[in-house]
Order: structure tokens, then C-alpha cells, then sequence
């Protein structure tokens, strides 16, 4: 492509993200379906015919696909266009406006992922456009309900129209916006995420009075169970994907691991690495379990018998609720209930595999000095319910970021927006990844 034609294509990048920007998709309830119809809408012009399929009332998914040759397995581009809520008084420009200002685009999911949605949708045309012969079908998907599990998105598809999203490969969301540590930057490819195994913990006590003071009542023991867990690091278990992170970041800050790695060992490295990625890093290298919920006691001048705790917890690839449940109770201590209240599941794919390698080429071409690197992301995404077709899920949403920009603030933050010469620069680089991978081969 001439540059006046990717200059074309990134103006219309930019005027597809705002347009999704100005859908209100906040996730309860969604309300995808309008957002959808306009995917849809775009991909029939282009000489798609997508597949809109409704779950419930509102909440809308298309899927449309770019045929090939069928000489190798489809590849599935998917994203989600619901967001979560705002407080639309805090933010500088409207969160629904998808206004320009400051070199960016504004607005709830202008990283979180209308972004990604948007490289997808105007990869999608420029593929319909190109009279390029591919290998692979090239599948897209954008889904509804990701922000609140899924089930009417991802999941909803995954059991209701597998034949539709089945492929070898997924790309979605997870990594592949400029980090640094130091003036080095680098560039992460998401090859694994963690489980949720979420539970309750609940502990009794004797009840009475307010007025009278005692020790050992259930709200003292469960903060006590809560405070330990705050203070309490779980132990550490590696994968193939966190250990090559974490010897990437020993070696570019110069610290010296040996095996066995210790907590000591992982410290120090962190202690020397910037904020962000220094919580990445000590989040991915063991199961978490956070407290996020309290409940106990219906009268200020009752002692209650009984008090909970709500945790948000983390399974590293590889480890069970069981192992989680061994690890918490030896801090929490043998008179606290653990009951599971839901969970799902992790998942690594072999880092440098032949996506992983078209990628990281591509990133090289564009971003020639920096490192590309294999990620495990703390959190869970629609990839959850994508692999079990046996797909293969990566993670890699191309944005150049400057050093000072606040990326990991602004999701779900106040003030959420995207670079445009960022985003348009990470056209480029997925719409190779694509192209590329899939087997596009001049038309003879």
C-alpha cells in the first residue's frame, strides 16, 4: 500500500473508533445491539454478509468471515464492544463524545477494547478491498457482555453457533501497547491468562450486645482472616510464559536469578522495575486471592454471629480451586469456611509459536528497537470461552504509546482515550499480523 492509501485507511480507523465510542454500551445492561448493527452495517458495505446474532433482548454479536482457500485452518479475529460504567462528571471530555483533543480519541473503551474493535472492523475491509488469495478464512467476531462474563457474548456463540467462530487461531485482546522500563520499550504478546476461582470466607462467632466489648467475635476473626491474606504472599508457581517474563525483566534491570527462584529473588527484580509493571509482574508469578467484599451484622448495636468475605481470586495456568484452598487456609487458619462461588478457566498457549512469530516480525519491522515479549495477563478475557473450541489464544492489540502516557490508569479510569498517531501506527502492524499470518498471496 501507498501511503496516501494507509493514510486513508487510518482516517477511517479513527472515524470507526469514535463512531463506537458514542454507543453507550455500559455493561450492565449493554445494550449492544445498536453498536452491532453499525459493525454490521460497515462489513455489508464492504461485501461481507455478517451474521447478526441476538442473545437475549439487546444484546447483539455479528461474526462475518473473509474466505480463503481452506489450505490452513481459519484464524478468528474477536473482540467485545461492551464498557463499564463512568462517572461522567469526572471526565475532562465526554466519555460517549469520541472527541479528538490532545493528539487522542476520548471515550469509555477508547483502550478497553472499542480500539481493537476498530483495528479488526477496518482490517476486515481493507482485507475485502485487497484481491489478495488466503490460506486461512479470516474470521471476525465482535460479541456483547465481555465486561460481565461473557455468557451472552462469547460464551453465547461458543455453545450456541460454534461453527461459526471455530478456528485454530484467536487474536484478541491483552497485550501489545507500548511498555517501558526505562528508556527501553517492549512489547507484549499475551500467550496466557489466569483462572478466576472466586469464594467466600465465612467465620462465626459468639453474638451479643454492642455495649459490651469481647474478643474473638466474628467480625474480629474475619478481619483478621482478610488482614492476613492482605499481608500473606501466596506461593510462587511459574509457567512457561511468566518465567520468560520474569528473566526478561531480571536481565533489563540487571539483576541475577537462580533457581530455585524465590519470592526474594522475584522482589528484587520488581523493586527496580516501574509501578505498573512491578504489580504485573508479582500478580502473575502465583495464585491471588483479594478481598473485595464485606458483609456482616444488621443492627449498629448487635454483635453479629456470623461475618463474610467476598475474594477475588487468581489461578496461575495449571493450578486447581484444591491447591488455591491448601495455600489460603494455611494463612486464614482451619475455622473459616471457603466456599466457591464460581470459576474459570486458565490457559496457556507455547509461546513462539507461528502466530507468536508473525507478530513479534511485524513489531520488529515497525518498532525495530524494541523487545517483543511473551505475557501472562493477571485478569481474564472472552479467550476464557474462545479456547474451548481448541483455539488457540493470543493476545495482542498494537497501540504506540509515549513513555508518559498513563495507560494503565485510564482503563476503566476516568478520562479514557487512545493516541491517534498510536492507534494508526498499530493498523499498520495488525493488519500485517493478519494478512500475513493467514497467507496472503498476490492473485496470479
Amino acid at each position: 500500500m501507498h501511503d496516501q492509501d494507509w493514510k486513508a485507511a487510518g482516517d477511517d480507523l479513527i472515524r470507526h473508533l469514535q463512531t463506537l465510542l458514542r454507543f453507550e454500551t455500559v455493561n450492565p445492561p449493554g445494550d449492544e445491539r445498536p453498536c452491532i448493527d453499525y459493525i454490521a452495517e460497515t462489513l455489508r458495505s464492504a461485501g461481507y454478509e455478517p451474521i447478526v446474532l441476538d442473545s437475549a433482548p439487546g444484546r447483539g454479536n455479528v461474526v462475518a468471515r473473509r474466505k480463503g482457500t481452506g489450505e490452513k485452518p481459519p484464524l478468528l479475529i474477536y473482540s467485545h464492544v461492551d464498557v463499564v460504567p463512568v462517572e461522567a462528571e469526572k471526565w475532562t471530555h465526554p466519555a460517549f463524545g469520541g472527541e479528538i483533543a490532545d493528539g487522542c480519541v476520548w471515550g469509555r473503551g477508547a483502550l478497553d477494547m472499542k480500539d481493537m474493535v476498530a483495528l479488526e472492523l477496518q482490517t476486515m475491509c481493507m482485507l475485502a478491498e485487497s484481491d489478495a488469495r488466503l490460506e486461512r478464512d479470516v474470521i471476525f467476531a465482535a460479541t456483547a457482555d465481555e465486561e460481565d462474563g461473557g455468557h451472552m457474548g462469547a460464551q453465547w456463540l461458543v455453545e450456541n453457533r460454534p461453527e461459526l467462530v471455530r478456528a485454530e487461531f484467536g487474536l484478541s485482546e491483552g497485550a501489545g501497547t507500548t511498555e517501558y522500563v526505562g528508556d527501553r520499550a517492549f512489547y507484549g504478546i499475551r500467550t496466557a491468562e489466569k483462572g478466576t476461582s472466586r469464594f467466600r470466607i465465612r467465620v462465626e462467632g459468639e453474638p451479643g450486645h454492642g455495649s459490651i466489648p469481647r474478643q474473638n467475635t466474628a467480625i474480629h476473626r474475619l478481619a483478621k482472616a482478610v488482614c492476613s491474606l492482605y499481608e500473606h504472599r501466596l506461593p510462587i508457581h511459574l509457567t512457561e510464559t511468566s518465567r520468560g517474563f520474569l528473566t526478561t525483566m531480571a536481565e533489563m534491570v540487571r539483576v541475577p536469578l537462580e533457581d530455585p527462584i524465590t519470592d526474594e529473588q522475584i522482589t528484587a527484580v520488581a523493586q527496580k522495575l516501574p509501578e505498573d509493571v512491578a504489580r504485573s509482574l508479582q500478580a502473575t508469578v502465583r495464585n491471588t486471592a483479594t478481598p473485595t467484599q464485606l458483609q456482616a451484622g444488621s443492627r449498629i448495636n448487635v454483635i453479629p454471629g456470623v461475618a463474610e468475605a467476598g475474594v477475588d481470586a487468581r489461578l496461575v495456568p495449571g493450578q486447581t480451586p484444591a491447591d488455591l484452598e491448601r495455600e489460603v487456609r494455611a494463612i486464614v487458619g482451619p475455622e473459616t469456611t471457603i466456599e466457591f462461588v464460581d470459576s474459570g478457566n486458565a490457559q496457556e498457549v507455547p509461546p513462539r509459536d507461528e502466530l507468536y512469530r508473525t507478530i513479534e516480525n511485524a513489531v520488529k519491522r515497525h518498532a525495530p528497537d524494541a523487545l517483543v515479549l511473551p505475557v501472562m495477563l493477571s485478569g481474564a478475557t472472552d479467550a476464557r470461552w474462545i479456547s474451548k473450541l481448541g483455539t488457540r489464544c493470543l493476545g495482542f492489540s498494537p497501540v504506540k504509546l509515549p513513555p508518559d502516557f498513563p495507560s494503565e490508569g485510564l482503563v476503566h479510569g476516568h478520562d479514557e482515550r487512545v493516541p491517534v498517531d498510536g492507534l494508526t501506527w498499530g493498523l499498520r502492524v495488525f493488519y500485517e499480523v493478519v494478512s500475513e499470518f493467514a497467507g496472503a498471496k498476490a492473485q496470479p
